[in-house]
């Protein structure tokens, strides 16, 4: 009875053995075991493409080309004036900034095929306004802008003797101010171009005249600008 025992202890604890010897030899006919990893290779994830930032730093230098067009634009007499403008901002916050600019620009009006060159001689205008500047929706690849400028606009006009009439100069320094706005697109991370800026200025520089047209000053404006300084 103590053999038979013995026996039967041995069985029990034998028998289990072949299951899962057998299930392994199910899953792998040629004897080698699988893992997880051997039926579902992880797949290659690309890293996902980082959106460019355009943070508004804490100043900007623009500068470019100018024309303005002195007295109303489509009269006959109107001077349309090729000069060059400048500014600086700075950004208190991601949409307000206060802007600095300076404009010339000039014209001589004693061409060769200008009859009355010589009485008009040669024009200038010059305006240096400062102010608040407005992003309404802040900075990103095309950013639009607006300001409102007051300063002073300076004029001057200089002319040489012409068939007996003595030369002379003309010079007129009055208040101004000015109104307009643009498009800036981003370029590299501290450059914009500057596509369009239009602007109007208002400046009177004849007191003895009331008409507008006498100090209406439209202007168009392309460049670059140079984002600089950290917030």
């Amino acid at each position: 009875m103590r053999k038979l025992a013995v026996v039967c202890g041995l069985l029990v604890f034998v028998l289990p053995l072949p299951a899962p010897l057998l299930a392994q030899d199910q899953q792998s006919p040629s004897g080698e075991s699988q893992t997880p990893s051997d039926q579902n290779p992880p797949e290659e994830t690309k890293p996902a493409k980082a959106k460019p930032i355009y943070p508004a730093k804490k100043y900007e230098l623009a500068g470019g080309y100018a024309l303005r067009t002195y007295y109303a634009p489509f009269e006959p007499n109107a001077l349309h004036l090729n000069g060059w403008f400048a500014s600086l901002d700075y950004n208190r916050f991601t949409w307000l900034g206060f802007t600095g600019e300076a404009v010339g620009g000039g014209i001589n009006q004693s061409g060769v095929n200008n009859i009355d060159g010589g009485l008009y001689g040669k024009t200038s205008v010059y305006t240096l306004l400062i102010g608040p500047q407005v992003y309404p929706f802040r900075h990103h690849k095309v950013t639009p802008f607006a300001h409102f400028l007051f300063g002073a606009g300076y004029y001057r006009n200089v002319t040489s003797s012409y068939g007996g009439f003595p030369g002379g100069n003309h010079d007129s320094l009055v208040r101004a101010w000015e109104v307009g706005g643009g498009l800036d697109l981003a370029w590299r991370q501290r450059w914009t171009i500057r596509l369009v800026q239009l602007d109007t200025t208002s400046a009177n520089f004849f007191s003895n005249t009331s008409t507008y047209a006498n100090r209406s000053l439209i202007r168009f404006s392309v460049g670059v600008v140079y984002h600089f300084g950290h917030r």
